[in-house]
């Protein structure tokens, strides 16, 4: 796979990371430049993702409201979680061997369940039973995938039991929700198993931070998972674009959605510098992994709401956005700069000069939420892809300052 060595969050290498440097490379494992890459089978499972990314971010675009926004984001927070403990699952202990193949098999067909039944929850029970069962056959998926490692692996057992028993607590609330309440109800108590499911890493954290981890294998999977969420606005303006049928209007929205696309591609795969003696402080302790892996939900919530409204708005009647489109679109593209600073700013400091442009950035474009009843779609978009593009622009230097003099400024 290619590499790009740009990335928006600043990785570690991965031999700063592994606590046991000296263990043998897991078979089956392509090993290359000291870190591990994706393997082919790990692809194939994000196709499984990119068919319910899309489903969940359909209900944006088909259904523009503040109702279809709020479910949508709602339902990503799941379907992120769920390739979250598959990746890191993998990142620790997989062999890449028919077993664990068949078992992550088993569980990539229960993401399917959540992908068919994830753009109707809210609209029947049936919906809301099937994506709640899938999700958690899913979570059963990577139960059996560490109790199968365990028996190599046997200091894997406290996270094991760990998962397990958080696992059954949170699965409680979720059946129980289920079966027992209805209406809003229902979903207040689905969040408090989410949010519960959040913090079981953070409870576990003694646990979490003695198990094995691959910095640049991670740092490559939430780059390809991030292309997979830019991907759903790429196919969104698209179907805008044959809906409209190259309309001109539609045509000038279109050429300015892509240029937002390729501003957020650009802004995430720009830097991967970071100061000296960040990587001994990741390697020390769970803090920055959580912060690296936490902090990329709300980029690539950001990034999927946006996307989501940009073909609808592509394809949209009106010229302008309507209230919830421009809240999906601007705020996205907010709440993705300042996700990535926050990040940014755990390895860095606050005072980074990258942290501080992705802040500014961010609020001027908040800026445009008050005009964006006045003002025509593609000029919105335009104007978000050249604060984008200003942005990378003026960080420029201070990536360049930040890389290794043997590695030189990425192009």
């Amino acid at each position: 796979m290619p590499h790009d060595e740009g990335a928006a969050i600043p990785a570690p290498d991965a031999s700063s990371v592994l606590p046991a440097p000296s263990a043998p490379p897991l078979p089956g494992v392509p090993q290359a430049d000291g870190g591990r890459r994706a393997t082919w089978f790990e692809l194939f499972s994000d196709l499984v993702f990119v068919a319910a990314v899309g489903q969940i971010t359909h209900r944006i675009g088909g259904h523009p409201g503040i109702t279809s926004a709020v479910a949508a984001a709602a339902l990503f927070v799941p379907l992120w979680w769920t390739w979250v403990l598959y990746t890191v699952r993998a990142n620790r202990a997989d062999r890449d061997n028919t077993a664990h193949r068949l078992l992550t098999t088993a569980g990539l067909a229960a993401v399917t369940g959540m992908a068919v039944f994830g753009g109707d929850v809210g609209h029947g029970s049936g919906a809301d039973a099937g994506f709640v069962v899938s999700y958690l056959c899913a979570r059963g998926g990577v139960a059996a995938l560490y109790g199968w490692e365990v028996r190599r692996e046997p200091h894997l057992m406290p996270l094991l039991r760990t998962f397990l028993l958080g696992s059954a607590s949170t699965a409680l609330l979720w059946l129980g929700g289920l079966l027992l309440l209805d209406g809003p109800a229902r979903y207040v108590i689905w969040a408090a198993a989410m949010t519960a499911e959040l913090a079981l890493p953070l409870l576990a954290r003694r646990y979490v931070a003695r198990a094995p981890h691959d910095a640049e294998h991670l740092r490559e999977r939430f780059g390809l998972f991030t292309i997979i969420v830019l991907g759903e606005t790429v196919l969104g303006f698209t179907n805008g674009l044959v809906a409209a049928r190259t309309a001109p209007a539609a045509a000038a929205t279109g050429a300015a959605a892509f240029a937002l696309c390729a501003g957020l591609w650009w802004s995430y795969f720009s830097a991967s510098g970071s100061r000296p003696g960040g990587h001994a402080q990741l390697a020390s302790g769970g803090r920055l992994t959580h912060v690296y892996v936490f902090g990329h939900l709300p980029v690539q919530l950001g990034l999927a709401l946006a996307g989501g409204a940009v073909g609808a708005a592509v394809v949209g009647t009106g010229r302008h956005l309507t209230a919830v489109s421009a809240g999906c679109v601007v705020g996205g593209v907010a709440l993705f700069l300042v996700s990535t600073a926050v990040i940014r700013a755990a390895f860095l400091g606050a005072r980074d000069t990258v942290v501080v442009i992705r802040l500014l950035t961010a609020a001027t474009s908040l800026l445009l939420l008050p005009l964006t009843g006045h003002v025509a779609v593609a000029v919105v978009l335009t104007s978000l892809a050249v604060l984008l593009a200003a942005s990378v622009a003026v960080e420029g230097p201070a990536h360049r300052r930040r890389l290794p003099a043997a590695q030189g400024a990425p192009g």
